[in-house]
């Protein structure tokens, strides 16, 4: 018997409120309770015929409190009395937040005491569940497309995948990117779906290490660090880490580490007893000096890579995108409910492109649909508020807090630590930091309820913004507020204005970039006079003179690059402030504006207000879009987002400066992609009676203008030439030139910039005319994108120089050398160039090269590597069996992109289907293989069809050769397209002499 122990609630209370059988249930449940249950040597019949009180006094006698109160939980939930259940919760809660400077998480006890009966894997496993679970609660809204977005992820990390074959070497998987995409959650996803066994055959135990909670944790072991949250596991220890490779370490926000450069690759040790600083023991276990056979999945920011690259041994490297368009109005959808509203909203978002980028973020884009869906509710028009992410976000911060909120002094705190923390590129906020500041947590409460703010849930003394946005509004906030006289930004290491819109600190810190942004977005008048309004603060009415007395635009002779101009109109648009607007852009006599169709907006906004411009110098170019779109696709998608009827009146605006600007007498249209609307717009503005432009130049353009126009004006001298409304492409087909011509053509396509297709087949090129193409193909200026040089009596020896074109080459995506003779040593020399990093190729074509199974090696192996080669034709080339096998394991691998695969008339026996088979199962990427004018035979054929009737791969395209067509491969043919019905299979047997299978994905 123990000393009567007090209690954290009140059991007599309770106990006594319960009827006669409600106690004897709860003396009969709690007898149940293990372990550490002292009602065991008490007799029976005491406790039988205890009442409520003495019941109270007998469990308060002889058992420990934290037992009790445990019990006590346990008993009334298998009672179904969830009242009293919580009631208990409650008053344990409020007890332990009054009594205990760093409270403990009730839940988490639970869990462990439910836990103590169970093995130490189960227990560990079942407290970590707990924890995970609790992680979709603190999000906030709806958490089903986050949760969509994670397990699209978790199919490309190959111990969560089982589709994925194991590779021979442990893995370190490194998820990156930009802040709030999902890294995080995608990390807690994997460990969640270990809780749940659905990873238990591969890992015996899992460990999550947060970076942001061991940043402020001391030298200490290895041992230490892992099971410091795990005090059941510590007699364990040296059996556990003797299983390395049945262990997962997530380490979580390497960038959040703080740890200075090169600290990680400092000092690596391997003894898991012996002290050391975290950043030395994080990059032990990462260069594998620690634990060797463990599985390392990593999560950081793009800033720490460099580190990484040094460190991880054979990383894979898996980019974090968060939400896509599809997941972005999936989500608008949900948040809505009504579509129209929704697509309204969604629209809106979209017409902002910086704004809709930041959608990416779950977080941002709840904060959006949560804006404009008040607005909605309110009877206001959204769109205004949607015009520029300043506006937006200012709108959600106000619509958070009632008018007069008095939180000026907060908002300040706020600021500065939002600013302190980004010079630092710290993105989260200890406890510490806030008592520096004189902040309590008290203080911080009113933004930690309206979402603003985040505590972590893992470490309670860690603070976080929403999302990186809303620490760069916070630190624009630091710098517009009117400062106290005691208030100094050095005392903080905090640059001042000037040195925030510097481009040396933002290439250093490149968060800084959108806080300068935000930062003229505050220097609009109305919108400080609503934060003054709704939380009693006092902004500043200098700032628009501390802007205005930075170097926003210099003048032509200290121009830096045409970046920093966009950059420049994008900030002045952010502002909405005509008066700053017409002190910036009114001493302009000259500008040069290169523009994507998104930058349209900014700059016509801006350029009405240059009242001294003389000339103007215009280039409108393409924008990006994704890698696996044509280029035909690509000019019909810039076409359509040019013609976006959000973008005309944009585009009209900016070009009626021609006739609004008595001043602006020359124009130059620079190599540019107009859709025939843009360009139907800028004629009309230029013919027009109130133009005031004497000269137009346009040169290497894309506006299919060739003739000079009339105007009533004849001093204006038009010259529009050689100008096409997409891209310009000539084909200089079956060619025989000298040396000098080809050195002429060198010359030409060195020139001219907008030439992006040369199809220079069966030419005499040779050697010695290659060479003198290829040392044009590194030049900077040329932006040639296709090249093809088929049958130009090309050799394995000029192979060497066009590796090096490969790796230098900015644009050159489609390369077609068919018909050379170029070898299996011609192949390993372009393998070598293809291998860099740097080499954008995506298609390449070999079609009889006299490749052998040599050669495919090399080619394979260039594969199994991260390569940007997406199309390969090998077709006509004598590559047997050991060729496909290995082109089969590369494919087998995580890494390999390819996504078309052309082997026609390869000679490639029924013995490789097996090989081809298993490809077809497994891989992930491929969507079109050609095996035409193959041996295969019938039992090739018939492996390959058995195969992809249950196949759910993503092959869309198979072409082969079948010599003997049987009623049992007509059933195989009509069952895979019953199961797999966006499959083609081509079993036409015509040979293409005429044109190769893959000149459809060859275009020039």
């Amino acid at each position: 018997m123990v000393s009567s122990v007090r209690l954290d609630f009140n059991l007599q209370d309770i106990l006594e409120q319960l009827s006669q059988d409600e106690l004897s249930q709860f003396k009969s449940l709690i007898r149940t309770i293990t372990p550490g249950n002292e009602l065991q040597k008490i007799p029976q019949t005491e406790v039988d015929e205890a009442d409520g009180k003495q019941l109270a006094e007998i469990l308060t006698s002889h058992c420990p409190s934290y037992w009790v109160e445990m019990a006590t939980i346990q008993v009334f939930e298998k009672m179904h009395r969830a009242d009293l259940s919580q009631r208990v919760k409650d008053e344990l809660r409020e007890t332990i937040r009054k009594g205990e400077p760093n409270p403990v998480d009730l839940d988490e006890m639970l869990v462990r005491f439910e836990a103590e009966a169970q093995g130490k894997e189960d227990r560990h496993r079942g407290i970590l569940k707990m924890k995970l679970q609790q992680m979709w609660k603190a999000w906030p809204g709806d958490s089903k497309e986050v949760q969509a977005v994670a397990q699209r992820y978790t199919t490309l990390i190959p111990f969560s995948n089982p589709r994925l074959l194991p590779g021979p070497f442990p893995h370190t998987v490194v998820l990156h990117g930009p802040a709030g995409l999902g890294k995080t959650t995608l990390a807690k996803k994997l460990m969640l779906d270990w809780t749940e066994d659905n990873l238990s055959h591969k890992f015996k135990y899992a460990f999550y290490l947060s970076c942001k909670k061991l940043s402020r944790l001391g030298p200490c072991s290895f041992a230490e660090l892992v099971f410091r949250d795990w005090p059941e596991l510590q007699d364990d220890i040296p059996n556990i880490l003797a299983e390395a490779q049945k262990i997962l370490f997530v380490v979580d926000g390497l960038d959040e580490l703080g740890a200075p450069p090169g600290a990680l690759i400092h000092d690596i040790c391997g003894d898991w007893l012996k002290p050391k600083p975290v950043p030395v023991l994080l990059g032990s276990l990462l260069k594998r000096k620690m634990l060797p056979k463990a599985a390392l999945l990593v999560t950081t920011r793009p800033r720490t890579l460099k580190d990484l690259q040094l460190l991880a041994e054979k990383p894979i490297y898996i980019r974090v995108e968060g939400f896509l368009e599809e997941d972005r109005r999936a989500y608008f959808l949900r948040h809505f409910g009504e579509e129209d509203q929704a697509t309204r909203a969604f629209e809106l978002m979209r017409s902002n492109t910086a704004l809709f980028q930041l959608g990416s973020a779950p977080a941002v884009c709840w904060m959006v649909c949560t804006s404009l869906k008040l607005q909605m509710e309110d009877g206001e028009d959204p769109a205004p508020t949607c015009h520029t992410r300043t506006g937006l976000f200012l709108h959600f911060l106000c619509s958070r807090f009632p008018k007069g909120a008095e939180l000026g002094r907060t908002l300040r705190a706020l600021s500065l630590l939002a600013a302190q923390g980004l010079w630092a590129q710290m993105s989260v906020f200890h406890a510490e930091d806030l008592e520096s500041l004189g902040v309590q947590e008290s203080d911080l409460r009113p933004f930690l309820d309206r979402g603003i703010l985040r505590q972590d849930r893992d470490s309670k003394d860690c603070y976080s913004f929403l999302h990186l946005s809303f620490q760069q509004f916070f630190t624009a906030l630091f710098y517009a507020l009117e400062k106290e006289e005691e208030e100094d930004g050095h005392a903080w290491d905090i640059g001042d204005v000037q040195k925030l819109l510097s481009g040396e600190e933002r290439l250093q810190n490149p968060d800084l970039i959108q806080a300068g942004h935000f930062l003229f977005g505050l220097a609009n008048e109305k919108r400080a006079t609503e934060l003054e309004t709704t939380f009693g603060c006092v902004m500043s009415r200098e700032i628009k003179q501390e802007l205005l007395q930075c170097d926003i635009i210099c003048d032509e002779d200290r121009y830096s690059t045409l970046t920093d101009l966009k950059e420049a109109l994008h900030c002045l648009y952010e502002s909405q402030e005509e008066e700053l607007v017409k002190g910036v852009m009114a001493p302009l006599r000259e500008i040069s504006l290169h523009l994507s169709a998104t930058d349209i907006v900014t700059s016509s906004f801006c350029l009405k207000h240059c009242r001294s411009l003389e000339k103007m110098s215009l280039q409108v170019i393409k924008a990006k879009l994704p890698e696996n779109v044509t280029a035909s696709e690509s000019d019909a998608e810039v076409e359509r987002s040019q013609d976006d009827q959000h973008m005309l009146p944009f585009w009209t605006d900016l070009c009626s400066v021609f006739g609004t600007n008595k001043d602006l007498i020359i124009l130059e249209v620079n190599n540019s992609f107009l859709s025939a609307s843009l360009l139907r717009i800028l004629c009309e503005q230029i013919a027009s009676d109130t133009c005031h432009l004497q000269r137009v130049v346009s040169f290497k353009s894309g506006c299919n203008i060739t003739s000079e126009m009339e105007t009533k004006d004849s001093s204006l001298a038009f010259r529009f030439s050689g100008m096409t409304c997409s891209h310009f492409s000539p084909r200089l087909v079956s060619c025989s030139a000298t040396t000098q011509q080809w050195a002429d053509l060198s010359l030409a396509l060195e020139v001219n910039q907008s030439l992006t297709c040369v199809n220079l087949s069966n030419s005499e090129l040779l050697d010695e005319g290659a060479k003198l193409l290829y040392a044009t193909l590194k030049h900077p200026k040329c932006l040639l994108q296709r090249l093809s040089l088929e049958n130009c009596h090309l050799t394995e020896a000029i192979c060497k120089d066009l590796a090096a074109v490969l790796v230098v080459s900015r644009e050159l995506m489609h390369l077609c050398l068919a018909e050379n003779p170029l070898s299996d040593t011609g192949v390993k020399f372009l393998c070598e160039g293809l291998s860099y990093p740097e080499c954008k190729l995506q298609t390449l074509v070999l079609w009889n090269c006299d490749i052998t199974s040599k050669g495919c090696c090399h080619l394979a192996k260039l594969l199994h590597e991260k390569s940007s080669l997406t199309n390969l034709d090998l077709g006509r080339n004598d590559i047997g069996v050991p060729g496909v096998q290995g082109l089969c394991e590369a494919l087998k691998k995580p890494l390999c992109n390819l996504k078309r695969l052309w082997l026609w008339g390869c000679s490639i026996p029924p013995a490789s289907c097996e090989n081809l088979s298993y490809v077809l199962s497994c891989n992930q990427t491929l969507i079109t293989l050609d095996l035409g004018q193959n041996p295969l035979g019938y039992s090739g054929v018939k492996l390959l069809f058995e195969t992809l009737t249950h196949a759910n791969g993503t092959l869309q395209t198979l072409r082969l050769k079948i010599d003997d067509f049987t009623d049992e491969l007509d059933k195989l043919l009509k069952e895979i397209e019953g199961s797999n019905p966006q499959l083609t299979i081509d079993t036409e047997d015509q040979e293409p002499w005429k044109k190769r299978p893959s000149s459809g994905y060859f275009i020039v």
